[in-house]
């Protein structure tokens, strides 16, 4: 079992970076310092060991695995890009042989996702940054919020997102139980990029529904 939040990151940072990222559909590889800090708090928070979860636009998968790793009963990866799942599928069945069957992997556009029977919904949904995903990190929080009673998801930092967020939740009886300020680093990956690191400010939100019932 992993004792700490530093061992769960060095072992998500065992699985590889996909080659040939896609640029239109934002597939920027959450730091494994980052997945591991979000994911031990959800373990803190009772909402990993023993759980089903879900990681809505998995990429390689880093919140499925690591919330196994933490004790997880099934984590469902899903994600619109099949050329992703079948990386992540070749890379963690090899990394992580003795684990890999509770995770379920699952080609879907998330307006096109229907869950039952979820725990705890983890993710770092894209941030929209590209013109035609304006407001796809909404999408993906509606969707969350209509899966889970605990939802953890990173958003990009703007001087109205804590409003957004707020409204949404208030609108599924939700409740923003934690907030916290990430820097999140990109490396340079495409064409386009002229920088060795971008960094973005963005916000971690751990979601709890049915406070009020």
């Amino acid at each position: 079992m992993i004792s700490n939040k530093k061992e769960l990151e060095l072992i998500l940072e065992k699985i590889p970076r996909f080659h040939s990222p896609k640029k239109y559909l934002e597939q920027y590889e959450t730091p494994s310092r980052i997945v591991a800090h979000i994911l031990w708090n959800a373990y803190l928070r009772g909402d990993i060991e023993d759980k089903v979860t879900a990681d809505l636009g998995c990429g390689t998968a880093r919140f499925a695995i690591g919330s196994i790793l933490l004790g997880a009963r099934l984590a469902l990866c899903i994600d619109i890009d099949l050329d992703i799942l079948e990386y992540s599928v070749s890379c963690l069945k090899n990394i992580f042989p003795k684990v890999f069957n509770q995770l379920v992997f699952i080609q879907s556009d998330i307006h096109n996702v229907r869950l039952t029977n979820i725990d705890t919904v983890l993710m770092n949904p894209p941030f929209g940054v590209v013109e035609k995903n304006r407001g796809i990190d909404v999408v993906f929080l509606r969707k969350g919020l209509l899966f889970s009673n605990s939802v953890y998801t990173i958003h990009k930092y703007t001087s109205k997102i804590d409003s957004i967020i707020k409204s949404i939740a208030d609108s599924f009886n939700y409740r923003i139980v934690y907030r916290e300020l990430i820097d999140f680093p990109i490396p340079m990956m495409y064409v386009t990029h002229r920088r060795r690191v971008y960094r973005f400010k963005t916000v971690f939100y751990v979601l709890k529904g049915g406070l009020n019932e």
